[in-house]
């Protein structure tokens, strides 16, 4: 799975990446995509889509990109935005089925969607970071005799026996 993210939708969506400039909101998300692997396995592969405008408008029709450990990142450059970037993306791929854009923009999702692309909200996306750290945070506390007994209990209280 490839995901490509429209990376100011996702900051400006959230007080988890609020900061006093827009280069640390920025980095407090690439953070995140690191430390809490929201993306799932290691086989999937993250794409990070931001807005930038030249001096010039019209000196490039084309995209910057970039890496972050393996994070792509890709800032708009000239008359591109990222939306019609994350598009470009989208209706280049071989398989557009394997790729899953994570905005709350509407009008990206219906550009990216006749591509055969999925999409996954802001909200949804941010949630993966909870789950991942209850799971990482249950294996630490408890041993495997604790876990047992507790689904048995649920399981007494679930299923009445």
């Amino acid at each position: 799975m490839h995901y490509i993210i429209d990376g100011y939708n996702v900051i400006n969506s959230s007080d988890k990446f609020s900061a006093s400039s827009l280069k640390e909101r920025r980095k407090r998300l690439i953070e995140f995509i690191q430390s809490c692997s929201p993306h799932g396995s290691f086989r999937n592969s993250v794409t990070v889509v931001f807005d930038s405008k030249s001096k010039n408008p019209y000196e490039s029709y084309s995209y910057n990109k970039s890496h972050v450990s393996e994070i792509e990142i890709i800032f708009s450059d000239g008359i591109l935005s990222a939306d019609d970037i994350i598009a470009e993306l989208v209706d280049e791929s071989k398989n557009p089925y394997e790729i899953t854009v994570v905005t709350n923009d509407k009008g990206l999702r219906r550009r990216t969607s006749s591509g055969g692309a999925k999409h996954e909200t802001v909200e949804a996306f941010l949630v993966k970071d909870f789950k991942t750290k209850n799971i990482k945070r249950a294996k630490e506390y408890f041993d495997n005799g604790e876990k047992d007994i507790i689904n048995g209990e649920f399981k007494k209280l679930w299923l009445k026996k």
